[in-house]
């Protein structure tokens, strides 16, 4: 089994330390999500992890020969004029050599070279896999790529469909350890879903970031909790994590309030017999034991892991009108394009909450442009009510915001003349963006303090109709929260762009998905579109998988044997997994009846004549019930392994007959 063992990591910038003495053992199968507040040092570890940044202290131990899969930052000048398929391709160091000399063979029409190529190529398969083009062409099709842009060169492709290449290209060259910073970024849901979907499948160790809520439970089967004091690492998802949280605060809270109580009986006792003869002797004893007790309270004092650092609600609006919007027969297309958007035709009523989705390149965010005016269409109209007031976020800020002006002069601009300062710095604190920030430069914050100077102009704004793009973009998850929090409670109407599966669940009233210069309507919400979405991902991996059949003449023989590889791999995971489940479960069952017999012995009122020997039986009996909880958290873990790896057997051979 694969591990990678953190020893003693620490790492620190201009003088404060992210984290000190970190020690963290990942194995074969862990789906490790680290979270956290920003700045907490997420992807500072992960680069860490990478080697491309070196901890102040301690080391970490990958086994020699393990495939590290990490996303590079930069693409270089030479990779850039290499074509989409040639560059995913290029990560199979002998495919890239092989596919050179077959070109150059064909070329100067040497039969014999070809004729040795042939058998080369089948010792290629047996190392790299069978059909890799047609596997790199599934990973491409799956993060969203046309076939059309297989060829394109990555100069053509815009930064985010750049991030997808490179996140293809890691995939495909099959990693044991695979490292990833926000995955999830640049990509659509239909493309979310589908690495969802690999991720799922991946055997080997998977070490991530990311901020979005459903990516991280449908993901993490551990999480590790950096920035609040002492790491913790804790098997389950981000959800199980949380309520794990929410439960270990309240019962320290508790504890505390007992704590409390005692100390000031203690002190009330202190204040008043303290200078009596006849008292002071036990004065001076509570007063030892409040010491003590204030030691063991400062010890158990809560961390807030999730503070939530945003926190607001919008102000009432004004009443606008029943039709907020009306667009009809609407066409655009952009010089030198396809049409993008044909016949778009809506209505919008006051106090609906609509999400416009789908594919990227489908023409939402130019829809919102036109609808706000900064687009004219080709043909058609677009309506506003009079009496609404429109408040709007776009996903660049920069084309919203002057960053040469400092922030309360930006507010200033964003803002109602007759805003008073007072206001407006009461907005910016509101918002995060408190004093130091005010003199601060636009241009200098980052793209979360960006986002929240938006958000602030906003609330400055009382709109009663919200157009926003993207607007949970940079902001980390506890911020999210807030803003979610924020819109559900909006009495409004509301019209959203958003990637964001967990800003399209708690506001969505209905989902509108743009694809193919046209309109579909999900009256019951985001869980009808994910289902449909969820339905055309697995009809499309049907349609690859076809492909491939047809594309090799032994690929039938191949999935056989797959099926096999799978099932015999399914049992040698299973096996270990049982045997140590039934070695716990008859631990547990050992030490439910030791709890029991140190019950008994603790209701017998002749036990506590003998004051030593009650507290040594009750660290006893403490000792046994930590380790029944224990014992009972592996099991659980162990019991949601097993059912994992079942769960993705069953849908693997599914896929394979539907095959």
């Amino acid at each position: 089994m694969l591990r990678i063992i953190l020893d003693s990591i620490a790492k620190s910038y201009s003088g404060t330390p992210l984290f000190e003495n970190l020690n963290v053992e990942i194995r074969s199968g862990d789906r490790l999500a680290l979270v956290g507040l920003n700045g907490c040092g997420k992807s500072t570890l992960i680069k860490i992890i990478a080697g491309v940044v070196s901890p102040d202290h301690g080391q970490v131990a990958i086994p020699s020969g393990a495939r590290l899969g990490y996303v590079a930052q930069e693409l270089t000048p030479s990779e850039l004029d290499m074509s989409l398929e040639g560059f995913v391709l290029g990560v199979l160091p002998s495919w890239s050599a092989f596919w050179e000399k077959w070109q150059a063979a064909v070329k100067a029409g040497d039969e014999s070279a070809i004729q040795q190529l042939g058998a080369e190529q089948h010792e290629l398969e047996a190392i790299c896999g069978y059909n890799p083009e047609h596997k790199a062409e599934a990973i491409l099709q799956g993060l969203g790529f046309s076939r059309e842009q297989f060829t394109h060169p990555l100069k053509r492709l815009s930064g985010g469909w750049r991030e997808r290449a490179k996140l293809a290209r890691v995939l495909l060259a099959g990693a044991d350890i695979l490292l990833l910073d926000e995955p999830t970024n640049h990509l659509d849901l239909e493309a979310v879903t589908w690495l969802e979907e690999y991720l799922r499948g991946y055997a080997g160790i998977l070490i991530f970031v990311a901020h979005d809520r459903f990516f991280l439970d449908h993901i993490a089967n551990k999480i590790l909790f950096l920035g609040g004091g002492k790491p913790i690492l804790r098997p389950g998802n981000l959800e199980s994590f949380l309520a794990w949280h929410q439960e270990s605060v309240l019962s320290a809270r508790h504890k505390a309030e007992a704590l409390e109580s005692e100390i000031a009986k203690k002190e009330a006792f202190i204040a008043r017999f303290r200078y009596k003869a006849t008292k002071a002797v036990q004065a001076q004893s509570r007063l030892k034991q409040v010491d003590r007790l204030k030691k063991e309270l400062a010890a158990i004092q809560p961390e807030e892991l999730r503070q939530q650092r945003l926190a607001f609600s919008w102000p009432t609006p004004s009443r606008g009108n029943r039709t907020v919007l009306s667009v009809s027969h609407v066409d655009f297309s952009y010089p030198d394009h396809a049409l993008v958007l044909q016949d778009i035709t809506f209505n919008l009523y006051r106090g609906q909450k609509i999400a416009l989705v789908g594919p990227n390149g489908q023409g939402k965010s130019t829809l919102i442009k036109i609808i706000m005016g900064e687009l004219a269409p080709d043909r058609g109209s677009v309506t506003l009510g009079g009496l609404c007031k429109v408040g709007y976020f776009c996903q660049h800020q920069a084309d919203m915001l002057c960053t040469a002006n400092n922030v309360l002069a930006e507010i200033r601009r964003l803002s109602d003349p007759s805003t008073t300062d007072e206001e407006l710095k009461s907005v910016l604190g509101r918002f995060m963006l408190g004093e130091s920030f005010w003199e601060k430069s636009v241009v200098d914050l980052s793209g979360g303090e960006k986002n929240r100077l938006v958000l602030a102009s906003l609330f400055l704004s009382k709109a009663n109709f919200f157009v926003l793009d993207e607007p949970t973009n940079h902001l980390d998850l506890e911020s999210r929260e807030a803003l979610v929090q924020a819109l559900n409670d909006f009495p409004g109407t509301i019209l959203l762009v958003a990637h964001d599966r967990y800003l399209l669940e708690n506001i969505a009233q209905e989902v509108w998905e743009l694809k193919d210069c046209g309109l579909t309507v999900y009256q019951d919400g985001f869980h009808a579109y994910q289902e449909a979405m969820r339905n055309n991902v697995v009809r499309n991996q049907k349609k690859s998988e076809a492909t491939i059949s047809k594309a090799n003449r032994n690929e039938s023989k191949r999935l056989k044997r797959l099926q096999a590889e799978r099932r015999n791999r399914v049992y040698a995971l299973l096996k270990p997994l049982k045997k140590k489940y039934a070695r716990l479960e008859k631990e547990l069952e050992k030490n439910f009846e030791e709890q029991e017999r140190f019950e008994v012995i603790l209701a017998d009122p002749a036990m506590y004549a003998d004051g030593k020997k009650v507290r040594e039986v009750n660290m006893q009996f403490a000792k046994t019930r930590d380790e029944g909880e224990r014992l009972m958290t592996e099991l659980a873990y162990l019991e949601k392994e097993m059912q994992e790896i079942e769960e993705q057997h069953t849908v693997t051979e599914l896929q394979d007959e539907l095959a």
